[in-house]
């Protein structure tokens, strides 16, 4: 039975993060200047910065279940990222000749990524320390 419900926490967290990408995405080309660049980008850094922060949260408080962690880690979180639509949004900005902005891309996401997971945890580490 815990199996199934393990399951059952990341497909609804799956479920739920992959709506929120989506309406996210959806916000991010009607703005001006937007695109779907734009929208992978926020998913990604956002998804970061709360895996930071949200790890950090576990280690130090040490108050959520395994299930818990599973829902918001693997199922939310993972639902909300995109790792495979941004190596394709690079590969098409490569394949059309825009290399400046494909390495933009790619270093913005990669660089900044990591240091909004970096930068949150250790927020997170500091309110509850």
């Amino acid at each position: 039975m815990t199996t199934w419900l393990n399951l059952l926490a990341v497909a609804t967290g799956g479920a739920v993060g992959a709506v929120c990408r989506y309406l996210i995405t959806v916000g991010s080309i009607v703005i001006p200047g937007g695109s779907t660049l734009l929208g992978t980008t926020l998913v990604n850094l956002l998804g970061c910065a709360a895996l930071g922060g949200f790890a950090e949260f576990v280690l130090v408080t040490n108050s959520l279940s395994e299930r818990s962690q599973l829902l918001v880690r693997v199922g939310f979180l993972g639902g909300l990222t995109t790792f495979s639509t941004f190596a394709g949004e690079s590969a098409a900005l490569a394949d059309e000749g825009r290399w400046l902005a494909c390495g933009l891309y790619v270093a913005i996401n990669i660089f900044l990524g990591w240091t909004a997971l970096v930068l949150t945890a250790m927020l997170v580490k500091g309110w509850l320390t």
